[in-house]
């Protein structure tokens, strides 16, 4: 067995604890004391649970030029993330039963991290065929993929997704709503897709969700917030919490839904702090830098930050923005809840994903330090509290800070 010992975060505070891992990668034992064939010892470092990224989108297969399967969980270990819910508007998209068997397929042995996969039914009809997905990616409007589907059809889904039950996550905005003058830098891409567009989209979603499990993603402002229904539960990313239209980061900071004001954002922090947002989700979403250094209006939306969406918070911490236990409910233990797998919690049976932290070590974020294949952040400079070491069913794949294993990567589904 071995034996990790620091400050565990165990039944919702921080105590002087040991943790047994045994030969299949489950926790054995949580005790003052243990004894086992390995001892490691990490001191008054932070012993938290794995973060699981609901929302990722590792481009593979078919736009590995962007990013891919090894390089996107190495980053995702290096940021303390033990599992990853990837995307289906890959290519091909996941939207039929062969083409999730494929990328299952694919992906077999390439991830450093643990791993489950969405599929996106364009019909209700095929609801029971992607059973096998850990949950169902729907698009109200037009994003990368045009996966969109229309408002009745959605009803469709979702009626068809609660005869299963399976998990609908939805990205909500209402193509009605949006302004369609092409944008030439962030502030026009929030007028061209507007906060009222993700409010009435919401809003139809409320209406017609029926007992349909339903997750809104992104939310990015509190006026788009009020509008989740009670029952649904909603993600907010990294994004949307630290940047804004008023960051000069031209098209490397286009993303749907859009980045909004520096009001909105503030608000949108105090609504988080406050626990009224149940997971941070990353939407990991990476384009080359050349292709967002060309006109705004042709750069595509998206950014990475599956590396950086826990050093970040982590900073908040040691700054006093951010208590603890919300960070590790949001990043932790409701995103393994949402999507029904058996992660995020350090806990007798479940399995050994730890990430070892030190607040007090403050780096700043660069692109060199996040190891993303397309080269770039748009965190760049700022401060974060990146992992010590991270463990995936109890074996090291982050050491000193670094990425030093891959292919562990389990595929897993979802168990309620």
């Amino acid at each position: 067995m071995r034996v990790i010992s620091g400050r565990v975060f165990f039944r919702g505070q921080l105590e002087p604890l040991s943790i047994g891992i045994d030969e299949t990668g489950q926790i054995a034992a949580i005790k003052k004391v243990l004894r086992g064939d390995e001892q490691i010892d990490h001191g008054d470092a932070l012993i938290l649970p794995g973060c699981v990224d609901l929302h990722v989108h590792m481009r593979d297969p078919g736009l590995r030029y962007k990013e891919d399967f090894p390089s996107g969980t190495r980053s995702a270990a290096i940021g303390g993330v033990t599992t990853v819910a990837d995307m289906p508007n890959t290519v091909p998209a996941a939207i039929t039963t062969a083409a999730l068997d494929a990328k299952a397929a694919e992906l077999q042995g390439r991830a450093a991290v643990d791993y489950a996969l969405y599929a996106a039914p364009q019909s209700p009809e095929a609801v029971p065929r992607l059973a096998k997905a850990v949950a169902f990616k729907v698009y109200m409007a037009e994003s990368t993929g045009n996966l969109e589907v229309t408002v009745p059809r959605l009803e469709e889904i979702l009626r068809a997704a609660e005869a299963q039950p399976k998990l609908v996550v939805v990205h909500a905005e209402d193509p009605k709503k949006f302004n369609r003058q092409k944008a030439k830098d962030l502030r026009g891409h929030d007028a061209a897709r507007p906060k009222v567009a993700e409010e009435a989209a919401i809003a139809t979603l409320a209406r017609i969700r029926g007992g349909a499990r339903v997750h809104v993603a992104h939310v990015t402002c509190v006026d788009a917030l009020n509008s989740v229904p009670a029952g649904a539960t909603c993600e907010v990313t990294p994004h949307h919490l630290f940047l804004d239209w008023s960051k000069p980061l031209g098209a490397r900071g286009k993303v749907n839904p859009p980045l909004r004001s520096p009001t909105d954002r503030d608000a949108l922090w105090g609504a988080f702090r406050q626990g009224r947002i149940d997971a941070v989700a990353s939407d990991h979403a990476p384009h080359t830098i050349e292709e967002k250094s060309g006109l705004f209006e042709e750069a595509p939306a998206g950014l990475p930050g599956v590396a950086t969406a826990f050093p970040l918070l982590m900073r908040r911490i040691r700054a006093g923005d951010l208590d603890l236990p919300r960070l590790v409910s949001a990043m932790a233990v409701r995103p393994a809840e949402i999507l029904g797998i058996a992660k995020g919690t350090i806990e007798v049976g479940r399995d050994g994903d730890l990430v070892v932290v030190d607040p007090r070590n403050i780096e700043a974020v660069t692109a060199k330090r996040v190891r993303y294949k397309c080269g770039w952040t748009p965190f760049e400079g700022m401060e974060a509290c990146f992992p010590r070491a991270v463990y995936l069913r109890g074996e090291t794949i982050v050491e000193d800070g670094e990425a030093i294993s891959e292919g562990q990567g389990r595929l897993i589904r979802a168990s309620t």
